[in-house]
């Protein structure tokens, strides 16, 4: 089993995944029907509800749970279970967004997972004194997860990925791993198990073909051809 497998495998084992899941959608369709443009809402207000939701409803939910831990941490929910620390990002763009382009520069804490993820050798067990309950003493080979979703502001439909961050601070893709977790993306822009878009015909939202033309050599002035069949 790989990595990903391996974190999904452990966090649905934990009680972590369905529940969640569950949250994510309550929350969007929610947010949807308290949506009111005409009262001024707008996507960034639409965003910022289901942000907030997202952290205060899951750090109660996920309470008392045994063998999670949930806090809010930059102002985010961040579940601990069994070594594995879980976060919730949101795609800009609805859900047409892909999910490659994410990017984790910012804040400190967003950007630690992928960094920590993508050093090799042994991870450091750096939680255990203030959660030893989520860290039974095996620290997983990248261990952070990161969950990025996003909705539909008219009808609450939310499409969500789960994944494994990398460090693409140097280029590449944002993950090591990600997958389809639930709902149906706008468009074809469904990420690969390598987390990898390089070399494969997947057209990103707004990117438009750019067509063939047939290029033709035209005779230059001076060369027997009136001026009006140049125009």
């Amino acid at each position: 089993m790989d990595h990903l497998g391996e974190a999904v495998a452990t966090l649905d084992q934990g009680g972590v995944l369905t529940p969640l899941a569950d949250l994510v959608r309550q929350v969007y369709r929610r947010a949807a029907d308290r949506h009111e443009p005409e009262l001024g809402d707008d996507a960034m207000s639409f965003g910022t509800t289901v942000w907030r939701n997202l952290a205060n409803l899951g750090a109660a939910q996920f309470a008392g749970l045994p063998g999670v831990d949930a806090r809010i941490e930059d102002n985010s929910l961040e579940i601990l279970c069994r070594g594995y620390i879980v976060r919730l990002y949101s795609l800009h763009g609805g859900t047409s967004s892909s999910v490659e382009t994410i990017r984790w520069e910012g804040s400190e804490a967003r950007l630690g997972g992928a960094v920590e993820n993508s050093q090799g050798g042994q991870l450091a067990l750096d939680d255990d004194e203030q959660f030893p309950e989520a860290f039974p003493g095996i620290v997983p080979r990248r261990r952070h997860v990161r969950i990025a979703h996003a909705g539909d502001i008219g009808t609450g439909e939310v499409v969500a990925y789960l994944g494994l961050p990398r460090d693409n601070r140097d280029g590449g893709s944002p993950w090591f791993q990600v997958q389809l977790w639930f709902g149906q993306p706008t468009q074809a822009v469904l990420p690969l198990a390598s987390g990898s878009l390089a070399g494969v015909g997947v057209r990103l939202p707004g990117e438009v073909p750019i067509p063939e033309l047939d290029v033709h050599v035209r005779p230059r002035c001076g060369e027997g051809v009136p001026l009006s069949a140049l125009a």
